[in-house]
C-alpha cells in the first residue's frame, strides 16, 4: 500500500520494534562472527565485546555506533531494532525473487554489435565495444556499462596526468583502472543469459583509464586528444543505442508524476581500492544513486524519508521512485533495494569473508555516513571514509537525450552505479575466476528480481 510519506515523516522515528531472532542473526552474528546462540540465550543481551556493549557505553551519545547498523540500545542495553525511517516505512515491503528459469539458452550469446577501432599501418585496436543480442527480441532490459575496466595503453594517445592544471579538478584526476570489472561484467551478462535466456547489452571501454576516463566529462576524460575524444563519444553513444533498443522492445511507462521512463535499467560497474577503510573496503559493495552521504544521513534533521529532502530530479531513480507503491527511500535501502537483495544471497562460498559483498546502503546497512564514520570499518586519519555515490555515467544516462537534456524533461531510464570491493574483484589467484562466476550468478538474480518487481516479468 502506498504510504503518505509527508505525513509518515512526522511519526517515523516514534516506532520501536524489538528485533526478532532473524534480524539479530543478521545484524550481530554475521557482523561480529559470533557463534550461533552466542547472544547469551533468549534474553537478547549480547555477549561481552559485542555491539550491545558498545551501545551501552555510548548510550548518552545517542548510542554512538549503533546507527551504523540500523540498531539502537534498549533499556538494559539489549539488542533492539532501531526506529529508523527506513524500517518504519519499508519494513512491510516484500522483495520477490525472480528464480532462474532453468532454460536452455541454445544459440544465445553476446554478439559484437558495434566495434569502434583505431586503424593505422600495422595497428588495429578495438577501443570501445557494444555487445548484445543478435536478435533484439531476445534482449533483456538491462544495459551493463564498464567505463574503467580496459587495459589498452596505446602510444597514439597521450597519458592523462593526475594533476594537469588544464583538465583536472581541484582534487586531481584519477588514472588507475578498476581491475577485473570487465571480466566481472562479462560474467554478469553470461549468467543472465544462462538464468533467464535473455541477453543484456554490454558496453566496454577497452582503453586504460590513464588514456581515457569514460566516467567524466569529455575534457577531463580525454585531455583534448582527438582519438580519446572519439572513443569517449562512442562509449556514450553505444550506451544510448542500447537504451534505445530496450525502449523499442520494452516500451515506456508513465509514473505517478507523469514522468515517462523506459522499462529497464542501466548498471554501471566500478571498483574501489578502499585504502582508507580497514580490510581494503570492509567488503562493502557501495551502491550509488547520486545521493551523497549527507543526503542519506539518518541522524540529520528532516532526512526522513529521503523522498522529502531529495527533489524529484535528484538521484538516479527519478522515474522509479514514483512508480505505483514505490518510494526512493525503499528502493535505495529497503528490503527491495539492490543492496539488500544481494545481501540475502550472501555468503559467496569462496570469498575471503562471509560478509564480502554486503551492500551500502541496504536494509542491513542503511546509513553510509554512519558506517563510513565508524572506526570498526574506517581507518582514515580524518575519521570519515569515502563513499562513492555515483558519477557522470549514471547522471547523464538517466535521460535518453543524454547530451541535450539539462532540465531532465525528456524520457528517463533508471540508472545505478556499483563500486565493487577488492574481495570480489581480486579474491585470490586460486579463487578469482570462481568468485567472479558466483558473483555474476547471484547478481544476475538480484538485478532481474529488482527489475521484475518494478516493471513485470517480461523484462528478463
Amino acid at each position: 500500500m502506498k504510504v503518505n510519506l509527508l505525513a509518515f515523516a512526522l511519526c517515523c522515528i516514534l516506532s520501536h520494534v524489538q528485533a526478532d531472532d532473524t534480524r539479530y542473526e543478521r545484524f550481530y552474528l554475521r557482523e561480529r562472527a559470533l557463534p550461533q546462540g552466542g547472544n547469551g540465550g533468549s534474553s537478547g543481551i549480547c555477549v561481552a565485546g559485542s555491539l550491545s556493549e558498545e551501545c551501552g557505553a555510548k548510550k548518552n551519545e545517542s548510542c554512538g555506533l549503533c546507527s551504523a547498523y540500523s540498531l539502537e540500545c534498549g533499556v538494559n542495553s539489549e539488542c533492539v531494532e532501531a526506529s529508523t525511517c527506513t524500517n518504519s516505512i519499508c519494513g512491510g515491503d516484500i522483495a520477490n525473487t525472480r528464480e532462474p528459469l532453468h532454460c536452455t539458452p541454445s544459440g544465445l550469446s553476446l554478439s559484437i554489435l558495434k566495434n569502434f577501432e583505431y586503424a593505422d599501418v600495422g595497428v588495429t585496436d578495438s577501443l570501445v565495444k557494444l555487445l548484445g543480442p543478435s536478435d533484439p527480441t531476445m534482449a533483456a532490459a538491462l544495459v551493463i556499462a564498464v567505463p574503467h575496466g580496459g587495459s589498452l595503453r596505446p602510444d597514439y594517445i597521450n597519458d592523462r596526468k593526475t594533476n594537469d592544471p588544464t583538465y583536472c579538478p581541484s582534487g586531481g584526476c584519477r588514472v588507475s583502472a578498476d581491475s577485473y570489472t570487465k571480466q566481472i561484467a562479462e560474467q554478469i551478462a553470461s549468467k543472465f543469459i544462462q538464468n533467464y535466456c535473455k541477453v543484456p547489452y554490454l558496453i566496454i571501454n577497452e582503453l586504460h583509464r590513464s588514456k581515457m576516463d569514460a566516467n567524466r566529462e569529455i575534457g577531463e576524460a580525454a585531455f583534448g586528444n582527438a582519438i580519446a575524444e572519439s572513443a569517449w563519444t562512442k562509449f556514450h553513444e553505444y550506451i544510448n543505442e542500447a537504451q534505445t533498443h530496450i525502449q523499442t522492445e520494452f516500451d515506456t511507462v508513465y509514473n505517478e508524476a507523469s514522468i515517462e521512463g523506459v522499462r529497464g535499467l542501466v548498471f554501471d560497474v566500478h571498483g574501489y581500492a578502499g585504502t582508507d577503510w580497514h580490510n581494503e573496503g570492509s567488503d562493502f559493495i557501495q551502491w550509488g544513486y547520486r545521493l551523497g552521504k549527507d543526503s542519506l544521513d539518518q541522524n540529520a534533521v528532516n532526512n526522513c524519508p529521503i523522498d522529502i529532502t531529495s527533489s524529484s530530479t535528484r538521484g538516479s531513480f527519478t522515474h522509479a521512485r514514483q512508480m505505483p507503491d514505490e518510494s526512493l527511500e525503499c528502493l535505495v535501502r529497503g528490503p527491495k533495494s539492490l543492496g539488500q537483495r544481494f545481501n540475502e544471497q550472501l555468503p559467496l562460498s569462496l570469498a575471503s569473508s562471509e560478509t564480502c559483498g554486503r551492500g551500502l546502503p541496504s536494509l542491513d546497512y542503511q546509513d553510509p555516513k554512519a558506517v563510513a564514520s565508524d572506526p570498526t570499518y574506517c581507518a582514515d586519519n580524518d575519521g570519515v571514509c569515502s563513499y562513492y555515490s555515483g558519477g557522470y555515467d549514471v547522471k547523464v544516462h538517466e535521460r535518453m537525450d543524454w547530451d541535450n537534456d539539462p532540465t531532465f524533461s525528456g524520457i528517463h531510464m533508471n540508472t545505478v552505479q556499483a563500486e565493487l570491493p577488492r574481495c570480489i574483484r581480486f579474491a585470490t589467484d586460486e579463487t578469482r575466476n570462481a568468485v567472479h562466476e558466483e558473483f555474476g550468478d547471484k547478481l544476475s538474480i538480484a538485478l532481474c528480481s529488482f527489475m521484475t518487481d518494478l516493471f513485470g516479468s517480461d523484462i528478463c
